[in-house]
């Protein structure tokens, strides 16, 4: 039986938006509310830290405070957060908060555990670390197509190299416990260059859980924006990436990665690290 025109073409178009949809990931230290940051002051920055999520789809935050985040949420009501405080398991200290919109995902487990050898003790600080650090995740479902992430936020610590490697070990075998046969997606501040142990225990695949990928090697456009991550309020670093979105799967169809450089109205960093964003490109039902 032939197909009309109509129909061939109503066919066609389902099967392009299916295969086109994408979701844009960004990891963003925001850098704490700090009360002598002067000109680089928080309330300075939140309106352009606010648009700089806006790109994206699904964000994973570091150094946030309750304050910032409250502060972001009201600008951003497009979205759902969660996370915990590390000092308290609560409201206190810095969180690693993951936001993600409202209107194209469900979260349906939700987890934040400590970095140190008992991940459950709460403000702990382990393997030489001054402050506690934490891992907050989330199992996040695509309303309008088949993507199904475990999605982890974390920043490691940024004094003691013993509690960045252990950092990662744990982060692959936590990784593999919560996984459930889901795509892994780590976003966070690692304090930890390309070539550092740490990268090389979420990179190695003859370790135990689960083997990690370079988001900015899967890129199938050239990346785009500085090569380092970390501006210090001062200048753009042109090496030095220390941010990074990392994939468990070796196959993940990454259309772009860029690192983005908002500015405030003044024409000053937003924070004094730059995001890191990426697309990538939904299975096709």
């Amino acid at each position: 039986m032939k197909m009309s025109f109509i129909a061939i073409l109503a066919c066609l178009i389902v099967t392009t938006t299916s295969a086109d949809e994408t979701s844009r990931l960004m990891s963003y230290n925001i850098r704490y509310l700090s009360p002598n940051d002067g000109k680089d002051h928080w309330d300075h920055r939140v309106d352009d830290v606010a648009k700089a999520i806006q790109q994206a789809d699904i964000v994973g935050l570091q150094e946030a405070t309750r304050k910032q985040i409250d502060d972001l949420a009201a600008r951003l009501p497009d979205f759902y957060w969660y996370g915990l405080g590390r000092s308290d398991g609560a409201d206190g200290g810095e969180f690693s908060p993951l936001f993600w919109r409202r209107d194209q995902f469900d979260v349906v487990r939700k987890g934040t555990f400590w970095l140190g050898p008992d991940p459950g003790a709460i403000g702990m600080n382990a393997w030489g670390a001054n402050l506690p650090r934490i891992c907050s995740w989330i199992e996040i479902h695509a309303k309008s197509n088949p993507q199904r992430w475990l999605l982890m936020n974390t920043h490691f610590d940024h004094q003691s190299a013993q509690a960045r490697e252990n950092s990662a070990k744990l982060l692959r075998s936590k990784a593999a416990e919560l996984r459930d046969n889901l795509d892994v997606v780590v976003m966070g501040d690692l304090n930890a260059l390309p070539k550092s142990r740490p990268l090389q225990h979420l990179l190695a695949g003859d370790l135990e859980g689960v083997t990690f990928f370079d988001s900015i090697a899967q890129s199938a456009a050239m990346p785009t924006g500085p090569q380092g991550t970390f501006n210090g309020f001062k200048k753009l670093n042109l090496s030095g990436r220390i941010d990074y979105i990392l994939l468990s799967d070796p196959k993940a169809n990454v259309t772009t990665h860029q690192t983005l450089d908002p500015r405030t109205s003044s024409g000053r960093f937003a924070s004094d690290h730059q995001a890191v964003m990426i697309t990538i490109a939904s299975p096709a039902q």
